[in-house]
């Protein structure tokens, strides 16, 4: 597999340029990081990710983990990288200061996961679920839960993991069976749990369980479930591993990729049950929960980016050096001088430079949500970052398999087998669209809960915005740019349409709006890519323009913009058509009829 190497230009221009990095260098209560500092962290990370991280990815996917004695063991090298990782202090960049976290923006921790990811995405999706568990217990734990457990979990000393989905239940949380029967202060807990990534290793000395159970009395479905905190090793008074809890892993999951991420069939409480802790209120658990599974959607999506990233970067080192025939003087000719190498690797650049405009730009309003000072500017972004969500989740993580699977394509035969690394990334991306809520779930989310929910304020006000950027693309006299604002207005009005429809749908066939779901989701998704690319376009031609900064890096960004524009944004009308029209056609094959 070709190295690693950090995007460090193009991150340097979405944080900067794009996005607008200076809008959370003074919020209160976060840590001020100037574009020196950005750029020193992102230096840093970079190193670290090429020269520890990437070189595992193969040997993590040949050797994986593995179940031996009641104890896993990781891929070989993991336990001294995640030393290594905890001391130089990255499992502490957004955390709490109070808690001994370095407080930075959550832009700042999405553009270092963009590095992680791509890097080693097995090794990150531990750092992504302690993330994610920090996040529900410093919002919903108790003052004595979050000093037990928030200082450990930001050090990197322990690791948290979701325990949630059950074989009968899948992501029908309600018919879950776990059970807690109160033990004092505590609970004991009582069943077993599937599919829970990093839910035990050989890295910490201490795992955090997040459990959902039903208390005895609790009501049937989702409203009776509750939340529980559950570690691996009970605290001592000293807040250090003590006596084993009833926790195990009775079996690891024979996985399609991400090999080195033990994924776990986890028992709680095979003996006298496994003791933990209510988490917020009782029957109110799923509610609870949402906050971890929320965090963990937006970095599932930001896996898609990371992993698109390196899939892109190996096709393009790929296509530079594989040599296949000569040009007219006899002088060898690589694969990347033919146009349909150069469209794929172009579809791949933009699908994966929109992507990261939109996983940055809605951790900016993630951190705007929380630390503005302003309740109006607080309560828009966080309407944006819900409605973002499932779409950054779902869009992305789709891109990945699409970028991954052309990455293979350009390699031809060699991308379709192991050794070029090539097939390894498109495994390990196909778990993406399904994990954390697959992407089916994620479309009604964005229809039922979002768009219904506020019926379509939120969505409306986001196409008002890009709405009203046609006056500034009209500015220009670029020809490119010209292009590029027909076709952003054509996808724009579409987007628009669909969603009128899709409203009045939800008022009058609710079942015609979720069976339109899937493709309004990418629309949007689609949409919005566009109303970045758009975005950077117009600054590449300002830049370009003024003579400013890398001239040969900005007609790139423009030259990717106006792919972008001509030969993606075009499938907008045929999403549009299949959301307003297509939906019709899934009740004329009723289930029986298959």
């Amino acid at each position: 597999m070709s190295e690693y190497r950090l995007p460090h230009e193009e991150i340097r221009f979405v944080l900067e340029e794009l996005i607008g990095l200076e809008t959370v260098a003074d919020l209160p209560g976060l840590t001020s990081v100037t574009a020196q500092d950005a750029s020193a962290i992102l230096d840093q990370a970079g190193r670290f990710a090429s020269e520890s991280l990437a070189p595992l990815n193969q040997i993590g996917d040949r050797e994986g983990a593995v179940l031996e004695n009641g104890v896993v063991h990781t891929a070989p090298g993991f336990v001294d990288a995640y030393r290594t990782y905890c001391e130089a202090g990255w499992s502490a960049t957004a955390g709490d200061p109070d808690y001994g976290g370095q407080g930075l923006p959550r832009l700042i921790n999405t553009a270092l996961f963009d590095v992680w990811n791509a890097a080693n995405l097995s090794f990150s999706l531990c750092n992504t679920l302690t993330d994610s568990a920090t996040a529900l217990l410093s919002q919903h734990g108790t003052g004595e839960q979050r000093s037990t457990y928030l200082t450990r979990l930001l050090s990197g000393e322990w690791t948290g993991a979701m325990a949630m989905t059950e074989a009968q239940a899948g992501s029908d949380v309600g018919a879950l069976s776990c059970a807690a029967m109160p033990d004092g202060d505590g609970y004991r807990l009582s069943g077993q749990k599937i599919f829970i990534s990093w839910g035990d290793h050989d890295l910490t000395d201490n795992i955090v369980y997040l459990v959902l159970a039903r208390l005895p009395d609790a009501p049937k479905g989702s409203k009776g479930i509750s939340l529980f905190v559950v570690p691996k090793f009970i605290p001592d008074d000293n807040d250090n591993p003590g006596a084993r809890n009833d926790v195990a892993c009775v079996a690891l999951e024979k996985k399609l990729g991400i090999h080195a991420s033990p994924t776990c069939i986890m028992e709680f409480g095979a003996n006298d049950g496994a003791l933990g802790w209510l988490v917020g209120e009782p029957h109110r658990g799923l509610a609870a929960m949402f906050t971890m599974m929320n965090s963990a959607r937006l970095a599932i999506g930001h896996e898609g980016l990371g992993i698109a990233e390196r899939a892109y970067q190996q096709a393009k080192a790929y296509a530079t050096e594989r040599i296949q025939g000569e040009d007219r003087d006899g002088n060898p000719l690589s694969i990347i001088n033919f146009p349909d190498v150069r469209r794929m690797l172009l579809s791949m650049k933009a699908r994966t430079e929109a992507m990261r405009a939109l996983c940055y730009d809605v951790a900016l309003s993630v951190d705007l949500a929380a630390h503005h000072p302003e309740k109006s500017v607080r309560v828009l972004h966080d309407d944006r970052v819900a409605l973002l969500t499932p779409i950054v989740k779902a869009w992305c993580t789709d891109g990945a398999v699409e970028v991954t699977s052309t990455n293979i394509q350009i390699h031809g035969g060699a991308g379709y087998v192991e050794e070029t690394g090539a097939a390894q990334l498109f495994r390990d991306a196909r778990i993406t669209p399904i994990y954390e809520g697959t992407n089916g779930i994620q479309a009604l989310d964005l229809v039922r809960r979002k768009l219904g929910g506020d019926e379509g304020l939120a969505m409306n006000a986001l196409i008002e915005e890009m709405r009203q950027f046609d006056g500034a693309l009209s500015a220009s006299d670029d020809g490119a740019i010209a292009a590029i604002r027909g076709r952003f207005a054509e996808a724009g009005a579409a987007l628009a349409r669909t969603t009128h429809q899709i409203l009045n749908d939800l008022r009058n066939d609710p079942e015609r709006a979720e069976a339109a779901a899937t493709p309004y989701l990418e629309l949007a998704g689609m949409v919005l890519g566009g109303y970045y690319m758009a975005r950077a376009a117009l600054i590449a031609e300002e830049n370009m323009s003024n003579t400013t900064g890398n001239i040969a890096f900005y007609q790139s960004k423009l030259a990717t913009a106006l792919f972008y524009a001509e030969s993606i944004l075009p499938h907008s009308a045929a999403l549009a058509r299949s959301a307003r029209g297509g939906a019709d056609t899934v009740s004329y094959m009723p289930p029986e009829a298959f």
